[in-house]
């Protein structure tokens, strides 16, 4: 059974979520982390696979770190994804569901302050490669069942990198911080806020006319030169474009006239 036909069931358990946070554009390489730390979590990824690992004494558990916090269990260990070590992490993602409303999302991600169980990891990481800003972050969702043999004692017969799922993202700002988390605002590549496009005006008349004439994208050199009025003349100190396609044609240029001829009939 393929990914695309265990999400269409009534019931999906087993769903992994993995994260990969490629700074190399910053200096800062890449970081893979998940966040299946409770022991549930784990409880209900063994049992579509592994059977044998899943038991209340720690001494026998396929983990790294099985400690307490409070009334809850947490359970701290590497996941292995097509040959890729993520390591675990507290964190939070709210609003990654895509919208076909047409409006763009901007997701948040909220990361524990601590990696590997050094406190304040995560802030030595914004104050040295500007606060992660530019950052590709991939989501890569798959299921317990497909994760790499390596995960599991008696390996796994299921495994398959290629039944999975990713969705880019990319972090636009650092939302707050304090000594327990960090918070980060997400964007997806086609949310252009923020980005310019440049300004066309739909007329009959030749913008580099106005901005560049014979210049770069005017491209003209000719030693014809014209009056204001379209008129030719001798004297280069008169030289001037009215803007419109006929000056255009007058200097043999019209393969690069910057206006658009057929605005005139627009609305008829």
């Amino acid at each position: 059974m393929s990914l695309a036909s265990d999400v269409q069931k009534l019931y999906v358990d087993g769903l992994i979520t993995l994260f990969e946070l490629d700074a190399t554009n910053l200096g800062a390489g890449v970081l893979r982390f998940h966040g299946h730390i409770s022991y549930q979590d784990w409880q209900r990824i063994y049992a579509t696979v592994d059977h044998t690992n899943i038991t209340a004494d720690s001494t026998t558990l396929h983990a790294d770190k099985v400690f307490d916090t409070g009334t809850e269990q947490v359970w701290y260990r590497n996941i292995i994804f097509n040959g890729q070590t993520y390591e675990p992490m507290a964190l939070q993602v709210d609003g990654l569901e895509m919208s076909s409303t047409g409006k763009a999302s901007t997701p948040t991600l909220t990361m524990a302050n601590n990696i590997n169980g050094v406190q304040g990891a995560v802030s030595a990481y914004c104050l040295k490669f500007q606060d992660f800003v530019g950052a590709k972050l991939k989501v890569i969702r798959t299921f317990a069942k497909y994760l790499d043999s390596e995960n599991f004692s008696q390996s796994n017969p299921s495994a398959d990198v290629n039944e999975s799922k990713t969705q880019v993202w990319y972090i636009e700002q650092k939302t707050s911080e304090n000594i327990q988390t960090v918070a980060f605002e997400l964007s997806n590549p086609i949310d252009f806020e923020g980005l310019k496009i440049p300004v066309r005006n739909i007329t009959g008349y030749c913008q580099w006319a106005i901005d560049g004439y014979r210049g770069e994208q005017c491209q003209y050199t000719g030693m014809q030169y014209f009056t204001d009025k379209n008129e030719p003349t001798t004297d280069p100190s008169q030289d001037s474009c009215i803007g419109n396609l006929k000056a255009c044609n007058s200097r043999n240029n019209q393969a690069n006239f910057g206006g658009f001829p057929a605005s005139s009939l627009i609305g008829k």
